[in-house]
């Protein structure tokens, strides 16, 4: 049977990695436009057009409340909520999983040693660490957009390396159980051998699933802090008149986040950029479905490595 999870997931995660990359070239307005007023002829009379704007011919996903277009925002903000995402759980799984198949692959004593103190810092829960830390520093911070978002982005790395080293030791211990991997030491391979030809071939499978999880984790991580305004790559904070926060680099937790008091009025306004982060953490879901199935189908036909 077609494993159609996984097709499908990686269409879908396709398509959103060629928005951000071609998303500013093929949004419809420049990211500083702001509609004006207009008047639409009725007859003999005009209707007055003013901000929020709902969606028209113009203005596809409408505009919001300062009369920027809510499409070009999404298109130019899909790069940082992609590529950060998949960045940041890349560097999770190189990192943590290749510490993890190398302390699993020790003694036991030794193992249990260097992945007792791993353990612990994978139990802190991720945001509320990021929380205490960014909001001294997010919210109209003197850092540029890039110093902010390589922080903000190490940030999240590191607390996610436990939990993925925790996660990938544990498999490898259990992988050493094996009875392949027992008869090649039994005949002399040396430990790098076993690493890197059974394995990290056998684990390969579970690791590319788990950057995938690891990019849902980020994901929710990051809407986690959009709703408390401390949005990806800083927070504008205006103060004249009622407080309204800004994302500065329109990535979709963030517009999510500045824009969730529209949730009952203009609800146009919130509902296309949540949709948009909904709709991306679903093909994520969908490719670690399916690649999971793939990598049991394998393991059905070829049990040993």
């Amino acid at each position: 049977m077609t494993n159609w999870r996984l097709w499908t997931g990686l269409s879908l995660t396709l398509i959103l990695i060629i928005i951000a990359i071609i998303g500013p070239f093929i949004a419809p307005y420049d990211d500083n436009y702001t509609m004006e007023v207009e008047y639409i002829s009725q007859g003999e009379d005009y209707e007055m057009v003013t901000n929020p704007a709902p969606p028209s011919a113009k203005h596809p996903f409408g505009t919001d409340q300062w009369g920027y277009d809510i499409l070009t925002l999404l298109l130019y903000g899909a790069k940082y909520t992609i590529f950060i995402s998949l960045f940041v759980a890349f560097i999770r799984v190189v990192v943590g999983g290749g510490l993890g198949i190398l302390v699993g692959n020790l003694n036991n004593s030794k193992s249990n040693k260097l992945g007792f103190g791993f353990g612990l810092l994978g139990g802190i829960p991720q945001f509320l660490v990021l929380y205490f830390v960014l909001v001294g520093i997010t919210i109209n911070s003197t850092l540029s957009v890039f110093e902010l978002t390589t922080l903000q982005t190490v940030l999240m790395v590191l607390i996610g390396i436990p939990g993925v080293f925790s996660a990938t030791k544990s498999k490898t211990i259990e992988l050493k159980k094996n009875e392949f991997i027992t008869a090649s030491k039994s005949l002399g391979a040396s430990p790098w051998w076993v690493t890197t030809k059974q394995v990290f071939p056998h684990l390969k499978g579970t690791l590319l699933s788990m950057m995938v999880k690891e990019m849902i984790l980020t994901l929710t991580l990051i809407g986690q802090l959009g709703i408390f305004k401390l949005f990806l790559g800083g927070t504008i904070l205006r103060l004249h008149g009622p407080e309204v926060y800004l994302s500065k680099t329109n990535e979709w937790a963030g517009l999510i986040g500045q824009w969730q008091s529209f949730l009952y009025n203009y609800e146009w306004i919130i509902w296309y950029p949540l949709a948009a982060f909904v709709f991306t953490i679903f093909s994520f879901y969908l490719l670690s479905r399916g690649i999971e199935i793939h990598q049991r189908d394998q393991l059905k036909r070829y049990p040993h490595i």
